[in-house]
């Protein structure tokens, strides 16, 4: 848990607290690589949110969110974030299996 409170505040200036497992999202990549993606959501921080090398952050409302240009299957994953129900996904051939 400690690289995660670590690489959020590299790349964020945030420190979350109390992270907690919500999903895992698993794919093959074009080289037949499995990819798995461990999903964590917070809702409590410190600190003051600036943007990095990693690219620009900011805060958006969560009607904002499907707004902006994220990575593929972003809806996906956020279904993990919101959604008790779901804690795995399974995405292939542009399809996405909830488990």
């Amino acid at each position: 848990m400690s690289s995660l409170v670590r690489e959020v505040r590299e790349e964020t200036g945030v420190t979350v607290l109390d992270p907690k497992l919500c999903g895992l999202r698993q794919f093959w990549t074009e080289a037949g690589e499995r990819y798995i993606v461990f999903l964590f959501r917070a809702t409590r921080f410190e600190g003051a949110l600036r943007s990095s090398d990693e690219g620009e952050a900011l805060w958006l409302p969560r009607e904002g969110l499907l707004e902006r240009r994220c990575v593929p299957g972003f809806a996906d994953i956020l279904r993990a974030f919101e959604d008790d129900a779901v804690s795995e996904m399974f995405c292939a051939g542009g399809r996405t299996q909830y488990l």
